[in-house]
């Protein structure tokens, strides 16, 4: 249950990396960066509950 709420809180972060790009959503390197960090983070977290819940 814990890591539904991680990957959710680094999809909430993600959501703030595209509202502060809008309306165009280009983004310099280190928003780039932070992205591929939230998405590692949320692929972490999907892994960690498929393991879980054995699917």
């Amino acid at each position: 249950m814990e890591e539904t709420f991680e990957a959710l809180f680094a999809l909430t972060d993600l959501r703030q990396v595209f509202r502060e790009t809008k309306p165009f959503y280009r983004l310099d390197e280190e928003q780039r960066k932070r992205v591929r960090e939230i998405i590692d983070r949320v692929r972490r977290s999907l892994k960690v509950i498929e393991e879980e819940m054995k699917i």
